[in-house]
């Protein structure tokens, strides 16, 4: 175990077996890799593959990941690869690698005209949905609103304060960064053709009403 890292191959009638030992890590990564790619090579169409990784010695994320990739491409239909022998303390290292580029299985529906109308029909689906939601939510703020204009006892001005802190007063700075900027770019451009026809003076009226009027109201909204 002392030596450098080995990959054994074994034939049996079955399939075939690989033992992995030594150290597998970054530093061995010429030899490991030369390795793994003669076992790609040479598996074949066996009915089963075994990599037996009991007597590596250490183990890092790269030898890891090359026991994963020589499992990804030993496992095919007719032969399905299995990595035995692990470690304990290597477990959870093998785990998160076998999560890392995993393909994915994608639907690939042709676009019919079908397949459109249904997309069609999700999508205002969908929209109803949302409009109900935006319906349930008024229904809830107006029935609220009545219960506090009946029982005033049961309006909570510690959590409305709570709140216009945390979305109103919390929000002040980002939205004159934002509208500052805004400004300021406006103001550029402005200038840039105003002064074309001798009108640069009217720069600073126009990003006053532009910025007070809607722009300010506009990214309040959206903040």
């Amino acid at each position: 175990m002392s030596g450098g890292p080995t990959l054994e191959q074994v034939t049996y009638p079955d399939g075939v077996a690989f033992r992995a030992a030594g150290p597998w890590i970054a530093r061995n990564a010429s030899d490991l890799e030369r390795m793994v790619a003669r076992a790609e090579q040479a598996a074949g169409g066996g009915r089963g593959v075994l990599i037996d990784v009991s007597r590596i010695s250490s183990l890092d994320t790269f030898g890891a990941w090359l026991i994963e990739r020589m499992r990804r491409s030993l496992d095919r239909p007719d032969a399905n690869a299995r990595v035995m022998g692990l470690p304990e303390k290597y477990a959870s290292l093998v785990d998160e690698v076998a999560r890392v580029d995993r393909p994915v299985d994608v639907n690939r529906t042709p676009l019919t005209i079908v397949v459109m109308l249904e997309r069609m029909g999700r999508a205002v689906v969908n929209v109803g949905g949302t409009l109900v939601g935006l319906a349930e939510m008024t229904g809830a703020i107006v029935f609220a609103a009545c219960q506090v204009i009946r029982h005033p006892s049961h309006f909570r001005l510690t959590s409305v304060v709570h709140h216009l802190e945390q979305v109103c007063w919390r929000a002040v700075p980002i939205v004159v960064l934002i509208t500052f900027l805004i400004g300021c770019i406006i103001s550029q451009q402005g200038l840039f053709h105003f002064s074309k026809f001798g009108a640069g003076v009217f720069v600073v009226d126009m990003l006053g009403v532009l910025v007070l009027r809607e722009l300010a109201v506009l990214i309040v909204a959206i903040m």
